[in-house]
């Protein structure tokens, strides 16, 4: 006889405290990933960029990004992947501080690189979270809080980037961004699922 199917089971609140911090690491990995473009103009007159300096700044964050999404997989698949993801939450927030504290092309060029780089480790660790730790049927619901995450991110950024940019300059927007990026670490530390393998 077949085996009749498991009955279904609801999510406990840890694991949906746990898939709130992940739609809120996405939402703000998208607000930092797009407050260059917010903050272009101001930066190219205020450091006398060249347009293709400017373009550079721009497309860097997606080098790094996008190349190493194969390694940062690789090590979601080989360690923590708790504290694999925190790493490189933690890389981005503090690049996108010193962002708003060094002046010169080049080291724009550079901490927008170390961005995309801490970035690279948030869908492998999304990937990996929600198959250890979410049933199949609960899959949908983990999947659709990271995709709002991504959808909210920019339309929220876009919207109050410009505004506080407007009212206290990019400087202090980077700054503060990072440093509201940080305390993200708090909870997730606290709440992150226990570590189990595949």
């Amino acid at each position: 006889m077949p085996t009749p199917p498991s009955p279904s089971q609801p999510l406990t609140g840890k694991l949906w405290r746990v898939l709130i911090l992940l739609g809120l690491s996405i939402f703000i990995s998208y607000i930092d990933r797009s407050n260059l473009s917010i903050a272009a103009p101001l930066i190219k007159d205020e450091l006398h960029l060249s347009g293709s300096q400017l373009g550079l700044l721009l497309s860097s964050f997606f080098w790094t990004y996008a190349f190493l999404q194969l390694i940062s997989g690789w090590l979601v698949d080989r360690l923590n992947v708790n504290w694999v993801f925190a790493g490189g939450f933690f890389l981005w927030s503090i690049a996108t501080i010193v962002t708003g504290i060094v002046h010169g092309f080049f080291l724009l060029l550079v901490l927008r690189l170390l961005l995309g780089v801490g970035e690279s480790v948030a869908y492998p660790s999304y990937s990996k979270i929600i198959a250890l730790h979410y049933r199949e049927e609960h899959r949908g619901i983990a999947n659709s809080i990271i995709s709002a995450g991504l959808a909210l991110g920019p339309g929220f950024g876009l919207l109050a980037g410009g505004l506080l940019i407007a009212r206290f300059g990019w400087r202090t927007f980077f700054v503060f961004l990072g440093l509201v990026s940080l305390c993200w670490l708090i909870p997730w530390l606290t709440w992150m699922p226990a570590a189990k393998s595949a």
